[in-house]
């Protein structure tokens, strides 16, 4: 059991390494066509909504990125946020780069932001669309992790609110579809 589990890992920590250096590009040239306003300096700022351990993966790859700005993250939990913002200026103060964290318990205060590009939704489930909805009406790319959503209604309202805000949407799920996935996983099913 203590093999399979290891070997997931692995391939987890593998498969969202893969997934960062062939999505995250596409995700940010993306958004970076769609960022209006003047005085753009080229980087796009990141905000993390979500900090448990799918979102703890995407940080990894998102903030290696030299045209990014990790500049914020919420979770209900407070050692969820005390980790992440640990993690992020241990990251930023290797690079000598000077980057101001907020932190925050509530998604609406971190979207509120007008200094934020986008966001990594990595929340529960359940919590994933009305979240996207609320960072679509405030003009947030986003990247939502799967599923999207649960019911149809919801990815309607979803579609609705991209289009009418004009954002960008990217879902990960890029590695469900990866033949080199859909391997390791039958290897661990199999007990290999």
């Amino acid at each position: 059991m203590s093999n399979q589990l290891s070997r997931r890992k692995f391939i987890k920590t593998a498969a969202v390494g893969a997934v960062g250096v062939v999505a995250f590009p596409q995700f940010l040239a993306s958004c970076k066509q769609n960022k209006k306003g003047e005085g753009d300096d080229g980087l796009l700022r990141l905000g993390f909504i979500g900090l448990g351990q799918q979102s703890m993966y995407l940080l990894q790859g998102f903030i290696g990125m030299p045209d990014v700005r990790v500049v914020a993250g919420c979770d209900v939990y407070g050692i969820k946020r005390e980790r992440f913002l640990k993690r992020v200026n241990e990251h930023y103060a290797l690079q000598e780069t000077e980057v101001s964290i907020e932190t925050y318990e509530h998604y609406s205060e971190l979207i509120a932001r007008d200094d934020i590009d986008a966001v990594v939704i990595a929340t529960p489930d359940h919590s994933h669309a009305f979240i996207a909805i609320e960072a679509c009406k405030a003009k947030k790319d986003i990247y939502l992790e799967k599923p999207l959503t649960f019911t149809i209604k919801e990815g309607q309202a979803l579609t609705k609110a991209v289009r009418d805000n004009g954002v960008i949407l990217a879902v990960g799920s890029q590695q469900r579809s990866d033949a080199n996935f859909q391997h390791a996983v039958k290897m661990v099913q199999d007990g290999k």
